[in-house]
């Protein structure tokens, strides 16, 4: 992909709005899916990571919350249940939320998940069974709804799990930017050596006492 392309690819996608986009190497991801794992073991077993989203180069932008300049999601809710955590990046959802759905239907990237709270525990519910946005009461449910959203692991001590538990260090939290520069990188024609280095360098930055 020529870098003209690559950048209106990259505009195409929003990825300027990331500011914590949770992509993968697709060169070193085996698709094992820990992240997604180590996600739903740190969320009451419902996941905020889906292994599966757009592409820029060898690069897979999950479906995740990707912490936007200008979130959508927080415009309009009714109970004033979603937010900035204070001058974090990640995007809370208070306990009081009523499940109406609107902040999923106005994230453009499909980061929000509605789950139902029962006795047995939370279960996604399917978009397509989501209450129509603005409303509470679904007819015939008797369960709780809510939203839920990556919180970045902000109170975990060790950052994004889904980060952490990459057995292939193939998954990272980059911004918008910085995933365009490794994506023009890769396409450059280089040797296979000068492009690790390239590569390697954008990701973990320069050696100490460079």
């Amino acid at each position: 992909m020529t870098p003209d392309a690559l950048t209106r690819r990259y505009v195409e996608l929003g990825l300027y709005q990331g500011q914590e986009l949770l992509v993968l190497d697709l060169h070193k991801c085996t698709r094992c899916d820990e992240c997604v794992k180590a996600c739903a073991d740190s969320h009451d077993g419902v996941t905020r990571v889906v292994r599966d989203g757009p592409r820029l180069g060898h690069f897979l932008i999950a479906i995740s919350c990707r912490s936007c300049h200008d979130p959508y999601c927080l415009a309009g809710c009714p109970v004033d249940a979603i937010h900035r955590a204070g001058t974090g990046l990640e995007v809370r959802i208070d306990s009081h939320c009523i499940g109406c759905g609107l902040c999923g239907h106005n994230c453009p990237y499909g980061s929000i998940h509605l789950v139902e709270e029962s006795d047995a525990g939370l279960r996604e519910v399917p978009k397509a069974d989501w209450p129509t946005p603005g409303t509470e009461a679904v007819p015939g449910r008797k369960a709780r709804l809510k939203a839920v959203n990556c919180d970045l692991c902000a109170d975990s001590g060790t950052g994004p799990r889904c980060v952490y538990a990459c057995p292939h260090d193939a998954a990272h939290r980059l911004t918008g930017p910085r995933v365009l520069e490794l994506a023009e990188a890769a396409a450059a024609p280089r040797t296979s050596a000068g492009l690790w280095a390239t590569v390697k360098g954008l990701l973990l930055g320069p050696a100490v006492g460079e």
